[in-house]
C-alpha cells in the first residue's frame, strides 16, 4: 500500500493543491496538523483535509480553535491566526476543534509535535529531543511528526539510546530496516524553513518499505499576492521565497 503524508499546509492552497496532483494513487492520505495559520486560504484547505485526510490537531489549528492561547506565538503569528480565527467558517471550526493529538494506524503513528504531552507540542530539532518520542512509540518502528517544517528523519536501533538525524530538504528515499525505529518529518507544504522554498511531502510504501520524501515547485507568487490583500504580515509573505 502506499500513503501520502502531508504536514504544515499553513492556508497554503495553491502548494496543497500542487501536492494532490502530483501524489498519484494513493491507498490513503495523512496529515499532521497545521492545516491553518500564515497563509491566506484556512477554508479551502480545511475543506480538502477535512474530506480527504486523517488528521492530527496542530498548535496553529488548536490556537484558532480556541484550544490554546495566542499569547504562545510570536506577533506576526499571532496577527495571522487572529485574521484566520475570523476567516473560518463554523463547521472548520468545529472540524479543527475535534481533532485529536495523536494517531495511530496499523502501520505508524502520528504527532504534530512529541509523543510524550502531545498538548505541549514540544519541537523535535535534535537527537537528544527526539529521545522521548523513541521512548514513547512502544511497538511501532515508524512515527511521523510535523512542526518544525524541516524535512529530515531520525534513525535508531531497537534497544538503543543513541539516534541519528538526517537531512532531507532535497528530498530522497528512506529505506526502513528491521530492527530499527524512525521519526520522519516530511517537511512543510505551505511554509517551509529547511532553507529549500519547494513544498513537501511523503510517500510511504508499505511493500517496499521505502519512504519518499519529495520537492515540488507551486506558484509561491500567487500565494503571496493573496496574503497581501488579506493585510497578512510582510515576513510571513516574504519568507515563502527563501524557505526559512
Amino acid at each position: 500500500m502506499r500513503f501520502g503524508i502531508i504536514s504544515d499546509i499553513h492556508s497554503n492552497l495553491e502548494a496543497l493543491s500542487a501536492v494532490l496532483d502530483s501524489l498519484g494513487s494513493v491507498e490513503s492520505l495523512y496529515c499532521i496538523g497545521d492545516i491553518v495559520g500564515y497563509g491566506p486560504n484556512p477554508n479551502e484547505c480545511c475543506d480538502i483535509v477535512r474530506e480527504r485526510a486523517v488528521t492530527v490537531l496542530g498548535n496553529h489549528d488548536a490556537a484558532v480553535a480556541g484550544k490554546m492561547a495566542l499569547d504562545w506565538f510570536n506577533s506576526a503569528a499571532r496577527r495571522a491566526a487572529e485574521w484566520t480565527r475570523d476567516e473560518l467558517t463554523a463547521e472548520n471550526r468545529l472540524f479543527l476543534e475535534s481533532l485529536p493529538l495523536t494517531s495511530r494506524s496499523e502501520h505508524f503513528m502520528m504527532v504534530h509535535g512529541s509523543l510524550p504531552k502531545p498538548e505541549r507540542f514540544f519541537y523535535i530539532n535534535s537527537p537528544w529531543e527526539a529521545r522521548p518520542t523513541f521512548d514513547s512509540m512502544d511497538d511501532y518502528d515508524l512515527c511521523f511528526i510535523g512542526h518544525t517544517h524541516v524535512a529530515e528523519y531520525y534513525v535508531r536501533r531497537v534497544g538503543e539510546m543513541g539516534a541519528d538525524q538526517i537531512s532531507m530538504t532535497s528530498g530522497g528515499t528512506i529505506s526502513l530496516m528491521p530492527g530499527f525505529q524512525y521519526i520522519v518529518n516530511p517537511g512543510s507544504i505551505g511554509q517551509p524553513r529547511d532553507g529549500n522554498p519547494q513544498a513537501a511531502y511523503a510517500i510511504y510504501d508499505t511493500d517496499a518499505q521505502t519512504l519518499d520524501i519529495r520537492r515540488l515547485d507551486y506558484p509561491i507568487s500567487a500565494v503571496q499576492d493573496k496574503m497581501r490583500s488579506a493585510g497578512l504580515p510582510d515576513s510571513l509573505i516574504t519568507r515563502l521565497e527563501y524557505g526559512q
